[in-house]
């Protein structure tokens, strides 16, 4: 892994903060390997996955991962992006480790100010970038549009794989007492 680094994805498949894909990667990392040792009837006594590790992966092994020592340090002639957390919001109030705090706890929410290239981008907790009104607007028109195409389009059918593939049916969970369950419906 020391070659490896977390990335976000658009508003479609996965979360488009890299806290949110840090913490998921520490959570499913940490099952996986407490499952295995659990497999093998014996209690785990250790740790496999650090909130350290989960940061690195999260920062600077991005920079790593693309051949970049100036990205992910704070050192002279350094890439100048730093994100400050606001340590007295209420999910980080009163933790004595930072990292475990921000990992477990934050959210984007909690980000008091982000500098990109030395630049303010986000400064006490309101976006400053020029024309963002204007940015946000056409985001939103543009996905209003997208949407109405992906809603008339039919789905394909769920029982049909590629060729090559085997379909299999991935069973839904029950999250509702009684009838039905608590599934809900589908807005696209």
């Amino acid at each position: 892994m020391d070659q490896a680094s977390l990335g976000i994805d658009t508003h479609f498949t996965f979360s488009t903060d890299i806290l949110t894909q840090a913490r998921l990667w520490l959570q499913a990392t940490r099952r996986l390997i407490y499952q295995q040792t659990a497999d093998r009837w014996e209690v785990p006594t250790t740790n496999p996955f650090s909130v350290n590790q989960a940061f690195l992966l999260a920062t600077r092994n991005g920079g790593l991962a693309l051949g970049r020592n100036d990205i992910g340090v704070i050192s002279t002639d350094a890439k100048a992006d730093i994100v400050v957390w606001d340590g007295r919001s209420p999910a980080l109030l009163g933790w004595t480790d930072p990292v475990a705090a921000i990992i477990l706890h934050a959210s984007v929410g909690d980000i008091e100010h982000v500098l990109v290239d030395g630049e303010f981008r986000k400064r006490d907790k309101k976006l400053v970038i020029d024309g963002y009104a204007d940015v946000q607007a056409r985001f939103l028109e543009s996905a209003k549009r997208i949407q109405a195409i992906i809603k008339a389009t039919p789905l394909p059918s769920q029982d049909q794989a590629l060729p090559g593939e085997v379909p299999g049916l991935v069973p839904q969970l029950d999250a509702k007492r009684g009838d039905g369950t608590g599934y809900g419906p589908s807005f696209v």
